[in-house]
């Protein structure tokens, strides 16, 4: 299992040291105003490895794998 740090490149948000397995729940509050289904299952994909990358780039997130 891997960690993560994440980091919103539009505002100051960020969550560190994350289990790959608690993206989706970490960022979810940030997005909270957004009525949008892309977004929702953008969210959702953070937690899938093959998808993640694409939907943090969607969402405007900076990804970084934590040792």
């Amino acid at each position: 299992m891997q960690k993560f740090s994440i980091y919103d490149m539009h505002t100051s948000r960020q969550a560190r040291n994350l289990w790959e397995m608690n993206l989706s729940e970490a960022v979810r509050p940030w997005f909270r105003d957004t009525d949008s289904e892309r977004v929702r299952s953008a969210i959702e994909a953070l937690s899938e490895p093959h998808a993640r990358s694409e939907a943090a780039e969607y969402l405007g997130l900076q990804l970084v794998q934590v040792a």
